[in-house]
């Protein structure tokens, strides 16, 4: 079974309580090797006025299509998930108000050749609220319900030392708006044909071929995960001159040598 979930968004709030908790980081990147264990920590913050209980639980996850989207998923046997190698301590807690807990994400790798691959889960940090009684239930309910409000979810990212292989291609690069357009935006999609996580950095190279001018743009860093697409945007300046240009999309993924490039001539009117 899978739940939707962005990528993007980490945090799901429920009313304003959100705003009076943080957790940091939200990423945890692993490098151990087979039979390997390490432990990273978490920090949760409680920036309200009253006590608040939380869980942490792990899931896989996936991240089909190109929107950098993650897809939960509760079969811990997903061949690239490593949800079962991960625990918390502690995993239930209550923080007092203005008071931080630091929580260790642990993982034990498998000694199996089956774990010498990139996998990935997300740790949700969930916010709980205890509900005593019935609460207009049956007369003779009785006892405590943990009621979940909203959670955090922090990605976790485990490649072994052996996992070193990157590359990264760019499928298309193309001009979605008229040459008339004030606002000019570039679609690109980007491939992960490696065998490890890329954390990219896009930029445009921008050269005005009537002048020879050039400036460079800059968008978000995204994650592409090995065998995943991801489409991006940029967004060209509103203050280009109008002529034609020459714009070479570029990749940085991570490579001591390599990057991703594509070039795409266009014209502003």
């Amino acid at each position: 079974m899978k739940i939707a979930y962005t990528l993007i968004c980490l945090l799901f709030p429920l009313g304003l309580a959100a705003q009076s908790v943080s957790v940091t980081p939200s990423r945890l990147y692993y490098k151990e090797s087979l039979g390997g264990y390490k432990g990273q920590k978490i920090r949760v913050t409680n920036n309200g006025s009253t006590p608040q209980t939380f869980q942490v639980t792990f899931n896989n996850f996936a991240s089909d299509g190109n929107k950098g989207k993650t897809q939960l998923i509760t079969d811990t046997e997903y061949e690239h998930g490593c949800s079962q190698w991960l625990s918390a301590s502690p995993a239930f807690f209550e923080i007092a108000p203005g008071v931080t807990q630091d929580v260790e994400i642990m993982m034990q790798v498998p000694n199996v050749p089956e774990a010498n691959n990139a996998r990935w889960a997300v740790a949700a940090v969930k916010l709980s609220k205890e509900k005593t009684g019935s609460g207009g239930g049956a007369e003779n309910e009785t006892g405590m319900q943990i009621l979940q409000t909203f959670q955090f979810l922090i990605h976790i990212f485990q490649t072994p030392p052996t996992v070193t292989y990157k590359e990264a291609s760019i499928v298309s690069f193309t001009q979605n708006t008229m040459a008339s357009d004030t606002l000019q935006i570039l679609s690109m999609e980007v491939e992960n044909s490696g065998e490890t996580i890329l954390d990219c950095a896009p930029y445009l190279d921008i050269v005005n071929l009537g002048t020879g001018d050039s400036q460079r743009v800059k968008t978000k860093a995204f994650t592409v995960l090995p065998g995943g697409k991801r489409a991006i945007k940029f967004h060209l300046p509103t203050d280009l001159p109008k002529a034609k240009y020459s714009i070479l999309g570029v990749i940085d993924y991570g490579s001591d040598s390599d990057l991703a490039g594509a070039e795409l001539n266009i014209e502003i009117k």
